[in-house]
């Protein structure tokens, strides 16, 4: 929480432009009693994956999450938008513009409250791909506005590639959704750091930002 409020002070969150998504994480033991099995990605070689599903919403500009929940991979995606985005206003007084979402988010209930107490325009990006009868695709779809949710996919792809929290060595919801909290925390204080250090094209890119850190710090 301390991470995402000095990043919107700093503006380096504007959190006008929202996305959510949801990515797996598995089970470290197969006998963790809060794991479940859910389906898995569809590029994943099993249908099926026992762990959890780590609901998160991101500032699309900065490419940083703002706020995550945590549930067993069972569970649908669908009720954890409101949850996520009246928890960030709530938090931290942002007004998004506009939030986007895939179609596992579809439900006039959720649409007509983004629009009528966010204040913000919903947008739902089918992927075509999966939908046969392409005259039935919502108005909201465009190429451009599928590819603007490609960046919650690099974030995804960021941390459980780097901090590997694809599957971490631990054991119990609690434990996992901490590494979760510490994980999106230290994807901010890289941006942090690479804001303070004047390398805005390193926001994202944790490696090459300590590389650079360390490169300062041996020429002091």
């Amino acid at each position: 929480m301390l991470a995402v409020l000095q990043a919107l002070r700093r503006r380096l969150i504007g959190a006008r432009d929202l996305i959510i998504d949801s990515a797996p994480i598995l089970a470290w033991r197969r006998r963790d009693p809060d794991a479940a099995f859910g389906h898995a990605p569809a590029h994943h070689p099993r249908p099926l994956l026992r762990g959890f599903r780590v609901h998160t919403l991101i500032c699309r500009g900065s490419g940083l999450p703002l706020f995550f929940l945590l549930s067993p991979a069972n569970a649908h995606d669908a009720p954890f938008a409101k949850l996520l985005l009246a928890g960030a206003v709530r938090l931290y007084r942002i007004r998004p513009r506009v939030v986007r979402l895939d179609a596992a988010y579809w439900g006039l209930h959720l649409i007509a409250w983004i629009h009528a107490v966010l204040g913000a325009v919903a947008v739902i990006a089918w992927n075509p791909k999966r939908q046969k009868n392409r005259s039935c695709l919502p108005p909201t779809w465009t190429k451009e506005e599928l590819g603007k949710r490609s960046s919650i996919e690099r974030f995804f792809g960021r941390v459980f590639l780097f901090f590997h929290l694809q599957r971490p060595p631990l054991c119990g919801w609690s434990e996992i959704a901490s590494q979760v909290a510490l994980t999106y925390a230290a994807s901010i204080i890289v941006g942090l750091a690479a804001q303070q250090a004047g390398r805005p094209d390193l926001i994202r890119s944790p490696k090459r930002v300590l590389a650079h850190l360390w490169q300062e710090d041996s020429q002091l």
